[in-house]
């Protein structure tokens, strides 16, 4: 310790505490914020400033704050009786295993921000950050961290001593008395003490002093047992106290987890318990009452796989990715969901979890009304949805039938604007009338009235007939539309179908591909087996020769409302959403493979009928 830190007037310990305090509260306010926000900012200019001043009173050379068996010391000297009163940097240090952080008066602002940003990491990941790497990292100079090191004692030679000496041992041999005449005996060099060889264990170094220092038997005997009785009773000594402090971390441990569950279990009524691969093993009463289904329909599936049906429902389900704790490394934080998105979002914004200053759960904070409200709004969505649609199209259809008349009537007398004009009108009626139909299909698919009828039905004439429904527009646009030849055609099996839902699919994707592909185009239709990739289902296919999809409109293609950017569809981007729902009531699947300029291909799956 040098002179200046042994002489610290009490202005300078209160300096010393003050900046503590406040080290320790703009740590906490970086755990809770961002590093660029303004609370943690203003905090964090404050610290520095007491940071600055302390150096400025004291004028060491550099300050250096350490926590030594819970007492805060700055430079050596006591700053601090108790870590209490600094709790939330105490427990940074003990987090990070620092034994002091050291601070040079050229310190800026930006060094002490990172300080604080590595004390603010969480106790579960502060064993995987290196506190001098961290630091070094962000390009810190005159801010160090310390971190306790452990290291083994090495082996060393002892001299031979008679540590243990009996007071029945020997005496010292009389001193040679020289014959008359005889030279004076020289003067004998000091006798060297004999090193003790390197031990291999605690018992041959007891037995090797023991044996060198007493001479009887039965004393060597007494002593080897008085040794071993204290070897024992410093064992059992040290036995007790590391099984003691097991037991403590053990039930430390348990006490968190029993807090946590009951903090969930607290807040949820039912219980579901499943297996290591998420299979469902039991449901209460009360789960069977919120899921919807009895256990016997959903005993032995896995939970994710059973419930992502409830999609385009009001639930969800939230599960670990890793359902087995690892042991030889942390576990992964991932969450595996399904359900619909749009319940989560909304059940996630009313509800808050508390932490405690060590970031452990204690607690869930929540806002019902909010959940409610959602329901609410969705029920007056759905009954605004059914009651515009149906309101809208009786008037359209009578006006779609009006202008059909005209057309066909008036058509031939018309020449120049007026024959465009009629054109127009007819056009866009049937524009407004393909919206209202997606509406109303997408207001039964929202509320579940949209059913399917499957049976037993052949595929191929299905293709050939939505080919030659849409083959005058493709042939206006010189697109050329076929239903593409497969060489297994004739070993094409049925499939269970809605007859009227299928053809609305293949028309929706259809009409799509002519939309998108551009004169002198082609799209084709086909069918196939799904084989060893897709057993027991038929693969229908779409390929067109279009301006392809990118990767980002392919993510949210069958969203509701979603169209592509690169050119505005007709009608309100449901009919995409439509055609997913009516496959997968068909416990088929729907999907696009694309690539800019090279076209797409949209595949659905039918399941094959029996034979």
């Amino acid at each position: 310790m040098n002179e200046q830190s042994a002489s610290a007037t009490p202005r300078v310990m209160e300096l010393c505490r003050g900046f503590l305090k406040s080290l320790g509260q703009t740590v906490k306010l970086v755990s809770l914020y961002s590093m660029g926000h303004p609370v943690p900012a203003s905090s964090q200019q404050e610290s520095w400033q007491l940071l600055h001043e302390l150096f400025s009173e004291s004028g060491w050379p550099e300050i250096s704050f350490s926590l030594v068996a819970g007492r805060w010391l700055v430079n050596g000297q006591l700053a601090a009786d108790s870590a209490q009163a600094y709790e939330l940097l105490a427990l940074a240090f003990r987090a990070h295993a620092l034994h002091s952080v050291t601070f040079r008066p050229e310190c800026r602002l930006y060094e002490l921000s990172a300080l604080c940003e590595l004390a603010s990491t969480p106790a579960n990941r502060a064993y995987q950050t290196n506190a001098d790497d961290f630091l070094k990292e962000r390009g810190v100079r005159h801010v160090s961290a310390n971190v306790e090191e452990f290291v083994k004692a090495r082996r060393v030679t002892l001299p031979a001593s008679p540590l243990m000496r009996s007071p029945r041992a020997t005496a010292p041999a009389p001193r040679a008395v020289p014959e008359p005449g005889a030279p004076p005996p020289q003067a004998s060099e000091p006798a060297r003490a004999e090193p003790v060889k390197t031990m291999l264990g605690f018992g041959s170094f007891i037995k090797n002093l023991v044996d060198k220092a007493v001479a009887d038997p039965q004393e060597r005997a007494q002593i080897y047992a008085e040794a071993l009785k204290h070897v024992e009773q410093a064992l059992a000594r040290r036995g007790s106290e590391a099984s003691h402090k097991l037991l403590l971390e053990k039930q430390h441990v348990v006490n968190e987890r029993v807090r946590a569950e009951s903090v969930m279990t607290t807040v949820a009524q039912g219980k579901v318990i499943v297996d290591q691969e998420g299979r469902v093993l039991m449901m209460d009463p009360a789960a069977e009452e919120i899921v919807g289904r009895s256990f016997s329909a959903v005993a032995g599936k896995k939970i994710l796989e059973e419930l992502d049906s409830l999609e385009h429902g009001d639930k969800f389900v939230v599960l670990a990715k890793e359902l087995v704790v690892p042991e030889n490394r942390p576990v992964s934080e991932e969450m595996l969901h399904a359900g619909a998105s749009e319940v989560m979002d909304a059940f996630r914004q009313s509800v808050a979890v508390v932490h405690d200053e060590q970031g452990r759960v204690v607690g869930t904070y929540a806002v019902l009304p909010h959940a409610a409200k959602f329901r609410e709004t969705q029920k007056m969505q759905q009954e605004f949805m059914d009651n515009i649609t149906h309101d809208l199209k009786a008037p359209l259809t009578s006006i779609c039938s009006a202008l059909e008349v005209l057309n066909d009537t008036l058509r031939p007398k018309l020449r120049g604007e007026e024959a465009d004009f009629l054109d127009i009108c007819v056009r866009n009626s049937g524009t407004l009338r393909q919206m209202i139909d997606e509406l109303l299909d997408f207001s039964k698919a929202s509320s579940g009235r949209m059913t399917v009828r499957p049976e037993k039905t052949p595929l191929e004439p299905l293709l050939r007939e939505c080919a030659q429904v849409l083959l005058p527009w493709a042939r206006s646009k010189k697109i050329a539309l076929e239903v593409a030849p497969d060489p297994e055609s004739k070993a094409l099996p049925p499939v269970l179908a809605d007859r009227r839902r299928v053809l609305q699919v293949l028309n929706n994707l259809v009409s799509n591909a002519i939309k998108f592909t551009p004169e002198g185009g082609s799209v084709a239709l086909s069918a196939a087996p799904g084989g060893d990739e897709r057993p027991g289902t038929v693969v229908v296919k779409i390929r067109d020769t279009g301006c392809g999809i990118s990767p980002e409109d392919r993510k949210r293609l069958f969203e509701r409302f979603a169209q592509g950017q690169a050119e505005r569809r007709e009608g309100v981007g449901l009919g995409l959403a439509i055609a997913r729902e009516l496959i997968l009531q068909h416990r088929g699947e729907l999907w696009v493979d694309s690539e800019i300029g090279r076209g797409s291909t949209f595949s659905f799956t039918l399941p094959q009928g029996a034979s």
